[in-house]
């Protein structure tokens, strides 16, 4: 389904616009198709932001790591080279509960109550410099990409770190603020090396690895 986001920027805070997600929800499932029907207008940054909170849960939900993450790269390529909004059928039509629903607004709402506290335009060279609008988009694919992975346990911080970058990446270009953008850039090469780290030790080495920082 294309164009089903309008690119224009909301008014609304992203909490309540969380929150007004729940309540039209109203104790029901809904599809990611019917969460950007509820959330038109808030553009394509905010649905990043809600396809990455899964990830975030302290309970992981089956079956979205590789479809999620994927679409999350999609949307930082689309973002990289200025391109409307847009997301993949099977995406769309992804249903998710609203158990699932109500932990992933009250999560969002965590975080962004949080953080709004410190949110302000700054570092504008981070968003309006030569190229910046690309590699911003080209760190929430790269991000994406590390969701997508099937990392297997035991390994911590797979998912949060990279969904952190997105959260990250994403709020900045949304609240115009470079020092967000900054620190999703230090968690997108956090995340990069971590990832290769497992793909270059592999589990042994890095359970052992762990073991050494877990030490007192």
């Amino acid at each position: 389904m294309r164009d089903v986001i309008d690119s224009a920027a909301a008014d609304e805070r992203i909490s309540d616009a969380l929150r007004r997600l729940l309540r039209e929800a109203n104790g029901q499932s809904l599809t990611v198709r019917g969460m950007v029907k509820i959330l038109h207008g808030r553009g394509l940054q905010f649905v990043v932001i809600l396809l990455c909170l899964p990830f975030l849960l302290p309970v992981s939900i089956p079956g979205i790591s590789m479809p999620f993450g994927l679409a999350i790269a999609v949307s930082g390529l689309r973002i990289a080279f200025g391109h409307r909004p847009w997301l993949p059928e099977f995406v769309l039509n992804r249903s998710i509960s609203y158990s699932v629903l109500e932990r992933m607004v009250h999560f969002g709402c965590t975080i962004y109550e949080k953080v709004e506290k410190v949110i302000r335009p700054r570092l504008n060279i981070l968003l309006d410099g030569p190229g910046m609008g690309m590699m911003i988009g080209l760190a929430i694919a790269l991000s994406g990409v590390f969701l997508s992975l099937p990392i297997p346990p035991p390994f911590p911080l797979t998912n949060t770190i990279p969904g952190f970058a997105i959260i990250c990446l994403s709020l900045g270009l949304m609240e115009r603020d470079g020092g967000l953008i900054l620190c999703g850039y230090l968690l997108t090469v956090t995340a990069a090396v971590y990832v290769g780290m497992i793909g270059f030790l592999g589990k042994a080495g890095v359970e052992q690895l762990w073991q050494i920082f877990r030490a007192p």
